[in-house]
């Protein structure tokens, strides 16, 4: 049997499909690769996205397949023969599989070497989605395979196709908010690089790929109108189990993956420690996040450990979801944010990644006195902004945290805040600086300007 699918897989148009579906991936993963950058379970997020064109290509393909007999004319000779239906199109319907399957598991190795090989963590569950879609691809082929076989006119792969890509964005657009978002390939993001699939989601993913695979090998090798029934049934089938099961909106269909989140520090002190799937960014950002507990050591009670920050749920997308109005920290321990926005190449620099603003990094732990990650609501910008200032030695911080915007009149408001401070007597400053700090690590988010300039704020 082997070796008649390593003739099939010449012979045919397997090639040919490998090589559009193993193109497709490259485009969608090369493209999104500042999104992924090192991190495996955004890269398996970004790979379960591409099904959006891949399956439309493995249905043109296995159409394609389809047609050949009619194509050469040889559906007359095949059907004269005295071999059952199955025997006949179990060959090429299995080199259909192992193209489609080799292409997918292909672009998965790829990842994870070159994710692992720059530092990454690399784990089973990240490779999960990518395993059961395989079952999604290659129930596609087979079902424009059978559809072929059945209707071996020219126009049916571009059209079968373009039927499921428009079919897809169609109801992506006018379906967004209902279960029908669902039968759609295109997936919602993770908000953080530590969120893998739920099990619900990839069971939906798995009905659906168990339906077209039913559904294209009945209607394959089905000789009779009940096995072409039954297998246009079980399609349908996996379709709707797919809507049903799967989960519906921002963050329902991730969980915070306790190993990516597993603490990596670095050696020496003060300690510092980021998550296991930021590790490769420990030796940058070390220096940057050690250089921000030296400048919080102006301040009596003074940090003396940094840890990333990390979500306790998959994120909503919702700025207030970590954040209430009791503190999430360990005393003795500042948490910090290394935020992939802050990587991003400028304007015509998409497959460009800056280093990492150490600079920038340091700020954004100094802000607020080292107290803007840790769970409570934010409270004024100015005045936070104003005890980093202080603590950096310049008139405006550094800050690129997303959760901040320095217009030019924030800015002119931090700059006299700190010029104001800069002229009381040093230890009122760091007593005023100390302050600020402890209330707004006790969330106190309102008048905390009041207590850098002793006066209300109008």
């Amino acid at each position: 049997m082997i070796r008649v699918i390593r003739t099939e897989l010449r012979r045919s148009n397997a090639i040919t499909l490998t090589v559009l579906l193993l193109l497709a991936s490259a485009l969608v993963l090369t493209a999104s690769m500042h999104q992924w950058n090192r991190q495996w379970l955004l890269f398996s997020y970004q790979q379960a996205g591409a099904l959006l064109l891949l399956v439309p290509l493995a249905l043109a393909g296995g159409a394609m397949l389809g047609r050949r007999e009619a194509r050469t004319g040889a559906d007359e000779l095949m059907g004269s023969t005295g071999r059952p239906r199955w025997q006949k199109v179990t060959p090429p319907a299995a080199a259909l599989a192992v193209a489609v399957a080799g292409v997918h598991l292909l672009t998965l190795a790829i990842g994870a070497t070159v994710i692992g090989a720059t530092g990454g963590l690399v784990n089973a569950v990240g490779a999960l989605p990518a395993l059961v879609d395989i079952t999604v691809l290659v129930g596609a082929g087979w079902l424009g395979f059978a559809a072929a076989r059945a209707w071996p006119t020219p126009a049916l792969p571009p059209a079968l196709a373009a039927l499921v890509l428009v079919g897809q964005v169609a109801v992506e657009f006018t379906a967004a908010d209902s279960r029908l978002r669902n039968l759609t390939l295109n997936l919602p993001p993770p908000g953080n690089a530590w969120e893998s699939f739920t099990t619900e989601a990839l069971l939906g993913r798995l009905a659906l790929g168990a339906g077209l695979l039913l559904g294209g090998l009945l209607l394959g090798v089905g000789a009779s109108r009940l096995l072409r029934a039954t297998g246009l049934a079980a399609a349908a089938a996996g379709m709707v189990l797919a809507v049903v099961i799967t989960p519906l909106g921002l963050g329902a269909r991730y969980r915070v993956d306790a190993a990516a989140q597993r603490l990596v520090c670095a050696d020496g002190t003060p300690q510092v420690c980021v998550t296991a799937g930021y590790a490769h960014e420990l030796p940058t950002v070390t220096p940057a996040v050690r250089r921000a507990l030296t400048l919080l050591a102006k301040l009596p009670g003074a940090p003396t450990r940094a840890v990333q920050w990390r979500a306790d749920a998959a994120s909503t997308f919702d700025p207030a979801q970590f954040r209430g109005t009791t503190p999430k920290t360990e005393p003795g321990t500042v948490l910090f944010r290394v935020d992939p926005d802050n990587r991003l190449g400028g304007t015509g620099d998409l497959f460009r990644l800056r280093a990492l603003d150490a600079t920038a990094l340091t700020a954004n732990i100094v802000n607020g006195a080292g107290t803007t990650m840790n769970g409570c609501h934010l409270g004024d910008t100015v005045a936070l902004g104003a005890a980093g200032a202080w603590l950096m030695g310049v008139d405006v911080p550094p800050v690129t945290d997303l959760q901040f915007s320095y217009d030019e009149g924030v800015r002119a408001e931090i700059a006299a805040t700190v010029r104001a401070l800069r002229n009381l007597p040093e230890r009122e400053q760091v007593r005023r600086v100390t302050a600020l700090r402890d209330a707004a690590d006790a969330c106190r988010t309102e008048d905390l300007r009041s207590i850098l300039t002793g006066a209300p704020v109008a």
